[in-house]
């Protein structure tokens, strides 16, 4: 799918926790958008020349609308102007962009489970690729979902996972907190520490998305431990 210039509206803006917000967006000009589960929109500033990549978190099945997750600690350019942007504001975009997406071919057929780990806000493009599997695909792969917050204070979006696990027998979701609670009765640490207590599967895709010392951690974990080999390996490359 070709990148192009995009137009979008701002239609609603939920604060989901006090670091991260989940924005919805109305497609203006066009008034679809054609994307892939992983892919993200580039975002451009008022007079201002940089531009911001920000994941797409819902399922590229629903074309005249996206919805994005931003951390808002960072307080950066496009953060701000994301977060000051009014219901009814417009955005400018250039979408959809990046290769972070699910196999294809003759890679997705040796893929035979799924793997999705993500740290914060990397949560986005791997929720867009599980409701695509899932919901739109029926796709029966065996399928698990890591994901590391920092606080009890920072989860969010637990209880969407936990009902797709319910709907679907083939999907596990793992939440771990790397400052838990002294009660907190699931995963803690890191990311990494989770996926070192279960078993990994070696004919599974894996992929990625989170900061950067996750992902270069858990590459470490797949191809020195475990022998991974780098084509099963996938992770977005925004840094």
């Amino acid at each position: 799918m070709p990148v192009q210039k995009c137009t979008a509206v701002l239609s609603d803006k939920i604060q989901l926790t006090e670091k991260f917000l989940h924005l919805f967006f109305e497609m203006k000009e066009p008034n679809v958008l054609e994307f892939e589960a992983g892919q993200y929109v580039s975002l451009g500033l008022p007079d201002n020349p940089a531009r911001r990549p920000y994941s797409i978190a819902s399922s590229p099945e629903i074309k005249h609308s996206f919805e994005l997750l931003i951390d808002t600690a960072p307080q950066g350019i496009g953060t701000k102007f994301l977060m000051e942007l009014p219901l009814g504001g417009e955005a400018a975009l250039l979408a959809p962009m990046g290769m972070f997406t699910l196999a294809k071919a003759e890679q997705a057929e040796k893929e035979k489970a799924l793997m999705f780990i993500a740290t914060g806000s990397g949560i986005a493009p791997l929720r867009s690729m599980v409701l695509h599997l899932l919901q739109e695909k029926g796709d029966t792969r065996e399928m698990w979902l890591y994901w590391g917050l920092r606080h009890v204070e920072d989860v969010f979006w637990e209880e969407e996972f936990q009902e797709l696990e319910k709907a679907f027998p083939n999907f596990h979701f793992h939440l771990t907190l790397s400052q838990a609670i002294d009660n907190w009765p699931l995963c803690r640490g890191r990311v990494t520490d989770c996926l070192r207590i279960h078993d990994l599967p070696t004919d599974a895709g894996y992929y990625l998305c989170g900061n950067k010392p996750m992902i270069e951690e858990v590459m470490k974990l797949l191809s020195e431990e475990k022998g991974m080999p780098a084509e099963f390996i996938h992770h977005e490359k925004f840094y």
